[in-house]
């Protein structure tokens, strides 16, 4: 074997245990996350101050696919804002997520605790029923300004009673008058000194999410 035989033989040998090490770590990473994933069966449309996460005559267990893509999905979310978890639970990050079904799509609402804040934020996944998919895409729905986070269960905001807030967080129609149910997503946007009504309507289609309908109403006191 020649000098350059080896050299080459020698790099192609670390690169491959490179490799090997990096499909361990991220094999460890997507399945060794000890949440307690279950969901909160609710209907629509959906108040989220009537919902009560501590019942657990409402709570369902959840396919194992199911539970992996919340998990993907919270690891994506720790990525997102630099958060790091040296022991690999995300405890700090999750909340419970919120199951809601039409005919044809389950939403699966995740409840996330803003880190450091705690303020609750929201990753929505819409599951086609007849094709078993996820939509490609995960929609952001943040409901800091809407609705606190009260120890293990959910509690509307100040801000909200204050505004007069009673719109329920999402609501189902045919907006588009195509014979199928859409999503109408409603939520209180506050900025430091205004605050503002986000009101987005989407639809699901060959597994994207499409924006139907946007409107911002400035909220007076």
């Amino acid at each position: 074997m020649t000098v350059l035989t080896k050299i080459l033989f020698f790099l192609f040998c670390a690169c491959l245990q490179t490799k090997i090490h990096d499909d361990q770590k991220a094999l460890s990473i997507n399945i060794a996350i000890p949440i307690k994933i279950s969901a909160v069966a609710a209907t629509f449309p959906l108040c989220l101050n009537k919902i009560d996460c501590r019942d657990i005559n409402n709570t369902v267990q959840l396919d194992i696919r199911i539970v992996s893509k919340i998990n993907e999905t919270v690891i994506a979310y720790a990525k997102e804002i630099d958060f790091s978890d040296s022991i690999g639970t995300y405890t700090d990050l999750y909340f419970n997520t919120i199951q809601l079904q039409d005919s044809l799509q389950t939403i699966y609402l995740i409840l996330l605790k803003h880190y450091p804040t705690a303020n609750l934020n929201v990753k929505v996944l819409f599951y086609d029923n007849q094709k078993m998919i996820f939509a490609d895409s995960v929609f952001d729905f943040n409901l800091f300004a809407l609705d606190d986070l009260d120890k293990d269960n959910l509690k509307s905001s100040n801000l909200k009673k204050e505004c007069k807030i009673i719109a329920p967080e999402i609501e189902l129609g045919d907006y588009n008058h195509d014979g199928r149910n859409d999503f109408k997503f409603t939520r209180l946007y506050h900025n430091g000194t205004s605050n503002s009504l986000f009101t987005t309507i989407i639809e699901i289609k060959n597994r994207k999410i499409n924006t139907l309908f946007f409107k911002e109403i400035l909220l007076t006191n």
